[in-house]
């Protein structure tokens, strides 16, 4: 993954394209809303419905969230880095475009090397959502991307063809530990809790 230039064309203001440790994703700069409204505008995306984050750090997720009740924080430091996304109390920092007007936030670690560094070297968080026009089937490898799509975005990287994971989607309510999507580890965590 050419690393300094995903790093240069986020930091301009820029849309990249490449793998994650899921499928194909959009990403940008999560701080700045001209950047957040593109990624609504080019995935064609209603408003309603709220973008992820991926951030490299438990230091960074602590930056831009209110505490993490005790189960929440165990479940992060259980299984991050990795294939869930824990939805959280965003503070003030975190746009209410990238949310929906929610006062929580989907939040990511993810297992991949490159992407941790892209983070680390921005210093920010940046927006992570599907490289697909709304509607339309996930994306596993450059060759399946729409025009329209392509024609939106400043940068793309090719890494081949990736298998098509999702990422389990948690949320923590009053202690009680839902799963709003199933994913690969939907089992590892239920088990986890019934042992805590």
């Amino acid at each position: 993954m050419d690393i300094d230039k995903i790093v240069e064309v986020i930091n301009n203001g820029g849309l990249v394209i490449t793998p994650t440790d899921t499928i194909y994703g959009i990403m940008g700069d999560a701080l700045n809303e001209d950047v957040i409204r593109r990624v609504f505008d080019v995935k064609q995306r209603p408003f309603n419905k709220p973008l992820l984050l991926l951030m490299d750090s438990f230091e960074m997720v602590d930056n831009y969230t209110e505490e993490l009740s005790e189960m929440e924080r165990k479940l992060v430091n259980r299984f991050w880095p990795g294939l869930v996304t824990f939805i959280l109390k965003k503070n003030d920092k975190v746009s209410d475009l990238i949310t929906s007007g929610n006062d929580t936030v989907g939040i990511r670690i993810p297992d991949n090397k490159d992407l941790l560094e892209i983070i680390r070297r921005l210093k920010r968080p940046v927006i992570s959502t599907s490289a697909n026009i709304t509607g339309t089937p996930v994306i596993t490898s450059t060759k399946l991307l729409e025009k329209d799509l392509i024609d939106n975005i400043d940068y793309i990287y090719d890494g081949g063809d990736v298998n098509e994971i999702s990422s389990c989607i948690v949320r923590v309510i009053d202690n009680k530990v839902n799963i709003l999507r199933d994913g690969k580890l939907s089992n590892e965590i239920i088990d986890f809790c019934e042992v805590e």
